[in-house]
């Protein structure tokens, strides 16, 4: 087998090559995946859903004074995208819808009136890209540019965390598809 290196020396570099070229690319992800703490703040994001012609109301949910916060306003437009609001379980990586209370009477509430989002309502919430773990939230979007053939940009439907070169791919929710999707903020607590 060695003579066989020895007389053939570039037979052995093309065996050789590709392998150590994926060992390196194995190890340049694994490494600091094992080396950076898993991330421990649970997020928020919301996703705008399909048109919907069936509620006479949009519903806007924000971050003020630290609390989230949903608001339904009258509208008189035939088709308006409803929001749907998710958290995200980074331990258990688990993705979950978070209920909004609808008003019972839709046509006699206030323009403007605040909705109750039960699960939440004593959650402190940060707007900051980057969590206090040092983790950054980052998509949906798109992605970097070409290198073809060994990388391709492109649109991701999904999140990502990133810290210190370690990438931790947020699974979608069951059955969702995230349309418009935005980084709401970080649960503190």
């Amino acid at each position: 087998m060695f003579q066989l290196i020895r007389k053939n020396p570039m037979l052995a570099a093309g065996i050789l090559l590709p392998v150590v070229v994926v060992v390196f690319f194995v190890l340049a992800t694994a490494i600091p995946r094992m080396l950076v703490e898993p991330p421990q703040y649970d997020f928020l994001f919301q996703s705008m859903q399909s048109p919907s012609t069936g509620l006479p109301i949009e519903i806007t949910i924000t971050v003020e004074d630290e609390r989230i916060k949903a608001r339904a306003f009258k509208t008189e437009r035939n088709y308006r995208s409803i929001p749907k609001l998710f958290l995200v379980d980074v331990e258990s990586q688990i993705v979950r819808e978070i209920a909004i209370e609808l008003p019972d009477d839709l046509d006699s509430f206030e323009n403007g009136t605040y909705l109750e989002i039960p699960d939440l309502a004593s959650r402190v919430v940060s707007t900051s890209r980057t969590a206090p773990d040092g983790y950054e939230v980052r998509g949906p979007g798109y992605r970097g540019g070409d290198f073809f053939p060994f990388f391709r940009g492109g649109r991701s439907y999904s999140f990502t965390l990133h810290k210190s070169g370690a990438v931790v791919d947020v699974p979608q929710a069951e059955g969702s598809y995230y349309y418009n999707a935005s980084f709401l903020g970080w649960l503190m607590d």
